[in-house]
């Protein structure tokens, strides 16, 4: 819960991005307590927004409307990656937001098209990047050549994240010394499997989750930034990868090709086999120290792109936009 300086009327936001299960006893509990929070500062006169992040808390929303606060829904990713459940609860909830935010133009198009009715308001206001923390691991004032990690991935290991091709591509690699992954999910015993049966037993480390600046030290690091996603919403680390010097590899579906405009990038398709990616990469990691200029510029472009400060204030005016009517 908190207070927004920018607000021109006065009001609070509630940013709720539950991990509890659905109708979860301890949800319910806290729910109970945020409950009060908002009828006694509805009493107070002040305008209240609830900005929802998670399908778990839609079955609430309509608990919510009985106290006339604005309902914001943030949809991170494509439609594609909702269960059952997911998906009918977002269906059921969809007439009862004042505003619907998706974090990609075409997470935005997908919504619209599966929902016409919620055109008028629909948002897309893509993710963001901490520009402090980047500059803490690069200010861009040169390009350092001197890269100890060749391949990274940065991804939960998970079906959208195309497990099984990243493997593979990595082990058709020509002379690869060391290729980290960072993140954790369902496939990692299968991955980890596979990587200890095979060549790559000695060339590749799973390092789990990790402190966010670990991470962005490791990219900084790395020759090549590989992403294979099947779909995303706007992957945040595919953003940090794009806002340092670093050769970045990504699959051709719709959220990577709205990067394309302003970062010179060439996306794989997904259909292309294993050893021509593999040689897309092999190339990269031979032509790296050519193309500091390039990938410093490149970096440079994304950070005024996706400065989180900036997108920030396109959340402020919606919510500006909700309060005042």
């Amino acid at each position: 819960m908190c207070s927004i300086s920018k607000l021109k009327s006065p009001g609070l936001c509630f940013d709720m991005n539950s991990k509890q299960r659905y109708f979860c006893l301890n949800f319910i509990t806290a729910f109970y307590a945020f409950y009060k929070i908002v009828a006694k500062n509805k009493r107070n006169n002040i305008g209240i927004i609830i900005h929802i992040h998670n399908m778990s808390i839609i079955p609430y929303i309509f608990f919510l409307r009985l106290l006339d606060v604005k309902l914001v829904l943030n949809i991170h990713n494509s439609l594609v990656n909702f269960n059952f459940l997911q998906y009918n609860l977002l269906k059921l909830g969809l007439p009862f937001f004042d505003a619907i935010i998706s974090v990609s133009n075409s997470v935005g198009d997908e919504v619209i098209r599966t929902f016409p009715s919620i055109k008028q308001k629909a948002h897309s206001i893509p993710n963001g990047i901490h520009i402090d923390q980047l500059m803490k691991v690069n200010d861009l004032r040169s390009y350092n050549t001197k890269k100890n990690i060749d391949v990274i991935v940065v991804a939960r290991l998970v079906k959208q994240k195309n497990v099984p091709k990243v493997l593979s591509v990595i082990s058709e690699c020509k002379n690869l010394k060391k290729v980290v992954w960072y993140g954790q999910g369902d496939e990692m015993i299968m991955a980890r499997s596979k990587v200890e049966k095979g060549a790559l037993a000695s060339v590749l480390e799973f390092k789990g989750i990790k402190p966010r600046q670990e991470v962005l030290e490791a990219i900084n690091k790395s020759i090549i930034y590989l992403s294979l996603s099947k779909w995303e919403g706007l992957g945040v680390a595919n953003l940090e990868a794009l806002s340092l010097p670093t050769e970045v590899v990504l699959s051709d579906i719709p959220p990577h090709r709205e990067l394309l405009s302003n970062n010179n990038l060439k996306l794989v398709d997904l259909e292309t086999s294993d050893k021509e990616i593999a040689a897309i990469i092999d190339s990269k990691i031979v032509e790296y120290k050519q193309r500091g200029g390039f990938l410093l510029a490149r970096s440079a472009t994304t950070r005024v792109r996706y400065d989180l400060r900036l997108l920030v204030g396109k959340y402020i005016d919606v919510y500006n936009e909700l309060i005042n009517n």
